[in-house]
């Protein structure tokens, strides 16, 4: 037995280190060519983008090129959940004289923070694990229990095929510069035009100290080597942004939070939603045309280059929502009440063990649940969410403490929108079923990869 124990950590490494890269294929396969571009010599400085997908879907480099001669564009955003500081780390030694770094993470708490997604880190490495040597020494700890997860995953994907997602979240959808180019993303295809899970908002309470710390202590090795960095504002879905929001009193406190001098007007990059693609802050192809002609004026007057944009703006393109193909089963709407447009479960449901939302209620098509939707269901031991629910909002299982099993029928998980405290406060037995065929597109997707160890 001592021996078998002794030798786990053995196979796990050679799972992890052995076995042939399983990721390269997937959205974070994308990072080793992102690190190769910015270890690459050049004949100018170079313009680099610091940040996530807001990033990565936002900028086109061939405009910038264009508008910016004297530059070499980088996209360096890949995706929130790795952690802005990690793409800060990955970067901060690959500065040079004259280089400007643009510093553009999402407008969201985990963006904003000082944490590391080191589940996520670990694919995106796969194959070039000389990048976890860029760490921060606290970061560790964390990636090295993060560890066998992915050794074990990376061993299974060797066995039955590694990962090659469809859609737009797979490596072959970067250009050479490190921007997001797909045919997919013309137009905004999310239900009602915006993701009710990703409110954008504008708290100071959101800004982690951390995060400024670092921001800070990156900004002043940049000024080191003769880099200069900015901060700038990510492209924005103007109908998710929360009513009443203080965008001009947050940019001040920000400010006197960094040492980064804010590059533009935060209102500037509030759009509209027809502008965006699939969360609040990618954009389709038309709106990454009008951002990235924003950023240009912005880094043009920081740089008090005085010069005109000839950058065309074109026509915002119509919205392309999808709706579901499956047959709806409401034999469990006599359950559920609709007052308001809002969905609860009723008295007689709450004594139910087993529920299926369903697809109307009383004629009333059902296309969202609230946080209070089985608010008093105690009882509920499975759920089933059917195709009909473009949406889950945080929280939504707080009141179910029986609840083991929720069926996901969505076998798109680009059309189920999730916010990042879906689980909070369920019971962590609680599991998620997703359709065959589905399982590897949702511990992949860009939204769902949260809930990796939740999925079957």
């Amino acid at each position: 037995m001592l021996t078998i124990f002794a030798a786990i950590p053995l196979i796990l490494a050679v799972w992890g280190f052995a076995v042939p890269a399983q990721y390269r294929e997937t959205f974070v396969g994308e990072l080793p060519a992102k690190r190769a571009m910015l270890a690459a010599e050049s004949d100018k400085p170079r313009l680099i983008i610091v940040g996530g997908s807001a990033a990565a879907f936002g900028v086109d480099s061939a405009l910038l090129a264009q508008e910016l001669p004297d530059y070499q564009p980088i996209n360096f955003g890949l995706y929130a959940a790795l952690g802005t500081r990690v793409m800060l780390d990955l970067s901060i030694d690959e500065l040079r004289p004259g280089d400007i770094v643009i510093v553009m993470p999402e407008q969201q708490s985990q963006a904003l923070s000082d944490t590391i997604g080191t589940e996520t880190l670990w694919q995106a490495v796969d194959g070039d694990f000389a990048a976890l040597a860029c760490l921060h020494a606290r970061d560790f700890g964390p990636t090295l229990g993060a560890f066998p997860r992915f050794a074990a995953a990376k061993f299974r994907y060797f066995l039955i095929g590694a990962p090659n997602p469809e859609g737009v979240y797979r490596r072959d959808s970067f250009n050479a510069a490190g921007d997001v180019i797909n045919p997919l993303c013309s137009a905004n295809i999310l239900p009602d035009g915006y993701d009710p899970t990703m409110p954008v908002r504008f708290d100071t309470a959101m800004l982690s100290a951390d995060f400024c710390a670092a921001l800070n202590d990156y900004t002043a090795h940049a000024e080191t080597v003769g880099a200069t960095v900015y901060y700038h504002f990510p492209p924005m879905n103007a109908a998710a942004v929360e009513s009443g929001a203080d965008i001009d009193g947050y940019a001040a406190y920000l400010q006197s939070q960094l040492t980064a001098p804010l590059a533009g007007n935060p209102h500037a990059c509030v759009l509209d939603s027809g502008w965006f693609y699939d969360t609040n802050f990618h954009l389709n192809a038309s709106g990454k045309t009008v951002f990235t002609r924003q950023l240009i004026r912005d880094i043009k007057a920081m740089l008090g280059d005085t010069s005109t944009t000839e950058i065309a703006l074109p026509a915002m393109p119509a919205s392309a929502a999808q709706a579901d193909t499956e047959a709806a089963d409401n034999s469990d709407a006599a359950y559920f009440t609709m007052q308001n447009g809002v969905l609860t479960v009723n008295e007689q449901g709450r004594t139910r063990s087993s529920l299926t939302i369903p697809a109307e209620v009383d004629g009333t098509p059902v296309t969202a649940l609230t946080a209070d939707t089985l608010t008093g269901c105690d009882k509920l031991e499975k759920l089933t969410i059917q195709q009909n629910i473009t949406a889950l909002p945080d929280t939504l299982f707080t009141s179910c403490p029986a609840l083991r099993t929720v069926t996901l029928t969505q076998p798109d998980p680009a059309r189920l929108a999730v916010g990042q405290n879906l689980l909070a406060g369920a019971p962590a037995a609680l599991r998620l079923q997703v359709p065959d065929g589905s399982y590897t597109a949702y511990c992949l997707s860009y939204a769902w990869s949260a809930y990796a160890e939740r999925l079957e």
